[in-house]
């Protein structure tokens, strides 16, 4: 009698359980992107420039699909490093990069900023090299430099958010610059995804 009135117990408890379950959220990885770079010769990751801009037009936009609440917005944010060529002294090759972007709205309004910061001297300190125009090439001389991970909440009733580059500051063995003319490239990102509850 006390195991049939059991049994009953969790017969009647497992609809309400399956009824208060939240809705299973599910990730988009398509994105477009203004200025593509290619594809990375080792972890074949899509690679896109960082532009300084204003507005969603000259961005990397992601599209968030029918949902519900908010969403996440989840990239690698990389330094934009110029490779030299040959053999070159890593005292000489030295160059510190710090990128600051911006996530925003389709209205261009501010969602959130997001930076890097990172060391070049050799080639190992790239995470991966960009595959040349033409197939047997050689990479191209810009790279990736060690990504960051980057996690932005989207809020509620915002359909898409795009990353334009907002500053660069470069120190080099020569000196300090600062850029932030639009158009210019300042940064990569790869490996983008939204992450939401669809409706």
């Amino acid at each position: 009698m006390v195991l049939a009135m059991a049994t009953a117990a969790i017969v009647q408890a497992s609809p309400q359980a399956r009824a208060t379950k939240p809705p299973a959220k599910r990730t988009s990885q398509a994105f477009t992107c203004v200025a593509e770079l290619g594809m990375g010769v080792a972890s074949r990751r899509r690679f896109c420039d960082v532009m300084v801009a204003t507005g969603g037009a000259d961005s990397i936009l992601v599209t968030i699909p029918p949902h519900t609440g908010t969403a996440t917005l989840m990239f690698d944010l990389h330094n934009r490093f110029n490779v030299p060529t040959g053999q070159v002294d890593p005292a000489q090759a030295f160059v510190r990069h710090v990128a600051v972007v911006s996530v925003l709205r389709q209205t261009g309004e501010l969602i959130e900023r997001a930076a890097v910061t990172r060391d070049y001297r050799t080639t190992a300190d790239l995470f991966d090299r960009i595959a040349g125009a033409t197939r047997g090439s050689a990479p191209k001389a810009i790279a990736p430099g060690a990504p960051q991970a980057i996690r932005v909440t989207i809020p509620v009733g915002v359909t898409a958010a795009g990353i334009v580059g907002t500053r660069l500051e470069e120190w080099r063995a020569a000196g300090r610059g600062a850029f932030d003319l639009p158009g210019r490239p300042i940064a990569i990102v790869s490996n983008v995804r939204m992450e939401y509850t669809p409706k």
